[in-house]
């Protein structure tokens, strides 16, 4: 199996929930060797990744490697509460 990185912009995909670092998206090609030999062309598939091991099963398109990084590891995004000081005199 050939796997590739492949860029996105920056905050294109949620970030991970366990480490709240930016996922990758992953592009496989091929088989791995852990499933059953084709002779078919197999055609690429997708998954998205995070450097702490989190990861999405492979997918046939990037949108439902997303819904299930989403459902499943996505941190909500929230706006920061950002609060403000007074000086008190």
């Amino acid at each position: 199996m050939i796997e590739r990185v492949i860029p996105h912009p920056a905050g294109r995909f949620a970030r991970c929930r366990t480490c709240n670092a930016e996922p990758r998206h992953i592009r496989a090609s091929g088989r791995s060797s852990r499933e059953p030999v084709q002779f078919l062309a197999t055609a690429q598939r997708h998954g998205i990744e995070c450097r702490c091991g989190s990861r999405t099963a492979r997918h046939d398109t990037l949108t439902a490697a997303e819904a299930e990084w989403g459902s499943d590891h996505a941190q909500l995004a929230l706006p920061l509460r950002v609060s403000r000081r007074r000086k008190v005199a």
